[in-house]
């Protein structure tokens, strides 16, 4: 008989936990401080934070490839380029509505609860909506773009024919928009998250790194790959 091995995890559950609720938080606070500028008038640097809190939510969902991750992976190497890079981020972003499809399946409501079906049906579609509206205006690039504008929305811009304020750059109406799709998906993973839903979440990757074996992890893992590259096509295009 075989001898089965069991995987050595990147790191501790403990770990991956310290940083959903740190990413969890701050992008409730990045959201509130955009929402702030917003009222009072400063729009270019609330389209600013507002990016910043997309960037968060992307780096929480390459938190969660921690939760079954080696060290030499490409769940492990995801992780650190979310940590260097902004364009990394924000390329990640678009896979956040698959993290927070895991993360509805973790509440005792997900398929027994007719409302909450309801409600997460809505929120996500209203997602997909905002998200679709930011993509219309960036046109090409999607939200990698988006980075362009964050920095627009800080600094001054020069050119030959002289310089730039952000309040002139950045259109109200697009920072605006911007801000609504930070705001739905925060608060749709402080609605998947919170009433113990993260301690159910972590509960369920333990019992998983308890149960799998290195060569079932792998598996999984390539059934996974196919099931992407099916609705997305070839990640490395």
């Amino acid at each position: 008989m075989r001898k089965r091995i069991k995987r050595r995890y990147r790191n501790s559950l403990e770990y991956v936990e310290s940083g959903f609720k740190a990413c969890w938080r701050n992008t409730q606070d990045l959201v509130e401080a955009s929402n702030i500028l917003l009222e009072k008038g400063f729009h270019a640097q609330a389209l600013s934070l507002s990016v910043l809190a997309l960037e968060e939510l992307a780096k929480l969902r390459a938190i969660d490839g921690l939760l079954y991750a080696r060290q030499d992976d490409h769940k492990s190497e995801a992780f650190v380029k979310a940590g260097r890079s902004h364009a990394a981020k924000l390329i990640m972003f678009e896979m956040v509505p698959l993290f927070l499809g895991n993360l509805a399946m973790t509440d005792p409501r997900y398929g027994r609860d007719e409302a909450f079906a309801r409600t997460l049906v809505i929120t996500i579609e209203n997602l997909r909506r905002d998200g679709n509206e930011v993509m219309a205006c960036l046109e090409k690039d999607a939200f990698l773009r988006l980075d362009e504008f964050k920095q627009a929305g800080f600094y001054v811009s020069a050119s030959e024919d002289g310089f730039v304020a952000p309040r002139e750059r950045i259109d109200h109406s697009f920072s605006e928009m911007v801000h609504r799709l930070a705001w739905r998906a925060t608060s749709t993973v402080d609605f998947l998250l919170k009433n113990g839903n993260l301690k159910r979440y972590m509960d369920t990757g333990r019992r998983i790194r308890a149960a799998l074996s290195e060569e079932q992890h792998e598996e999984l893992e390539r059934v996974g790959k196919e099931l992407f590259s099916q609705t997305f096509g070839d990640p490395s295009d």
